[in-house]
């Protein structure tokens, strides 16, 4: 009795390092994934190009795919919204704001869902996705144009709003067009 009582937590313990390892291995290949951005992002699409020719092809799993849009949208609006709301800050001392004026100090804009997590919570949730086209239960019959209907008509009054968030607050989400300071080179 006493061998059984001491191999369990050993077993339990070596069980625990796989796992642990496991996660190790994991965390170290996102970590070489991190600055890749433009191929991260390509592997994304790639993925939900995967999705939906799947869906498409085997004509079903219309619910899903309402369901991976509709929080693909959710993320999508968190990215662009910055980390404090400037509609949520009504007083001056709770932190910092988005500048207004051509002569306020410069704040960079920090994202609610950094970039990094955005393309992570959308190939997770897509691989997700592609899982649950394999089994039938997932596959509810529905009429799908209502589906892209309502998809649509939810995908245009959030963004409606969140525009008129970014105009109200003036703040643009994007780096695209803004100007970028070169370092002065100092002389030796």
């Amino acid at each position: 009795m006493m061998n059984e009582e001491t191999s369990s937590p050993a077993s339990s313990n070596v069980v625990a390092l796989f796992f642990k390892r496991l996660g190790q291995l994991y965390q170290l290949q996102l970590d070489k994934w991190t600055p890749h951005t433009k191929v991260r992002w390509a592997a994304a699409l790639g993925l939900v190009g995967l999705f939906l020719l799947r869906v498409f092809t085997k004509q079903g799993w219309y619910i899903v795919t309402y369901a991976l849009g509709i929080y693909h949208l959710n993320l999508f609006i968190a990215f662009l919204t910055p980390k404090i709301d400037p509609a949520l800050d009504l007083d001056d001392d709770q932190g910092p704001e988005l500048p207004t004026k051509s002569n306020e100090e410069f704040r960079p804009f920090i994202r609610r869902l950094p970039e990094f997590k955005f393309w992570y919570a959308i190939s997770k949730s897509t691989v997700i996705g592609i899982v649950c086209t394999f089994f039938d239960m997932f596959n509810v019959p529905v009429f799908w144009p209502i589906l892209v209907l309502y998809f649509i008509t939810l995908f245009c009054i959030t963004m409606k709003r969140q525009i008129r968030h970014m105009i109200k607050y003036r703040y643009l989400p994007f780096t695209h067009s803004k100007p970028r300071y070169q370092p002065v080179a100092q002389e030796k």
